[in-house]
């Protein structure tokens, strides 16, 4: 004779049925070419796909990736006096990628970073972009949130959140290198970063000789920071090896 599901069973395997089915259509929404449902649902999806189900097909031809991104660091000893700005990109870059067969992707976390926050940068509008380029001492990105979600107009919260997590998760970045560079004692009371989108040149204009601007994305000071887990010791020691 023939088992019987039993019931809690089928209703799971429809629950996640219909999930799965949710999911594949949102990706495949989120991943198309632009259209009205796209438009229509575009602070549903983004909130949804990005950052952990966010695709980016860039890589690929016939459009591959035309853009180098970078982040720059300074240190701040009060809110007059700053440090010079540092390419920690290049540092990682000439230390863990240039002539290594075998790089890691380990050896690309500012540029991913910076590449990240510089994409969800560019979709913010003009007051958004200025909030962030602003300084903030003292519970900075709980007033940053408030400021942005309060204008009009604003992006969907979920990019906001994301631009947000972003800030801090550098802020955290640039408070390690801050004490590994200038050391913990140097006095540094805050950060701060910026990001650089530099235009790769095209293959067939290789030979000509034309300055290409940078897009220059700023972001304000903001209070030292550290994470649970995160480890001055071993943060100094990659340092002292990317600048040796």
């Amino acid at each position: 004779m023939q088992q019987t599901q039993p019931v809690w069973l089928k209703a799971l395997a429809a629950v996640l049925g219909t999930a799965l089915t949710a999911h594949l259509a949102a990706t495949a929404i989120f991943v198309g070419p632009d259209n009205v449902a796209k438009e229509t649902w575009e602070e549903p999806l983004d909130s949804y796909m990005e950052p952990f189900f966010q695709q980016n097909w860039s890589l690929f031809a016939p459009n591959p990736i035309g853009t180098e991104r970078i982040l720059y660091v300074r240190g701040w000893y009060d809110a007059e006096r700053a440090t010079e700005w540092v390419n920690v990109s290049e540092l990682e870059t000439q230390a863990a990628i240039t002539h290594n067969l075998f790089a890691s992707r380990a050896g690309k976390v500012t540029i991913q970073l910076a590449s990240r926050i510089g994409r969800q940068h560019g979709k913010l509008n003009s007051d958004e972009q200025e909030a962030l380029a602003a300084h903030y001492h003292d519970d900075a990105w709980d007033r940053l949130e408030d400021r942005m979600m309060g204008l009009d107009g604003h992006s969907p919260s979920g990019r906001i959140s994301y631009v947000l997590r972003y800030d801090q998760t550098i802020t955290a970045y640039a408070t390690q290198f801050a004490y590994a560079w200038w050391g913990a004692d140097a006095g540094l009371e805050y950060v701060q970063f910026k990001t650089e989108d530099r235009s790769v040149t095209p293959f067939d204009e290789r030979h000509v000789d034309r300055e290409r601007n940078p897009r220059v994305r700023e972001f304000g000071r903001r209070p030292m920071v550290e994470f649970d887990g995160q480890d001055r010791e071993a943060f100094a020691a990659a340092i002292e090896r990317f600048a040796s």
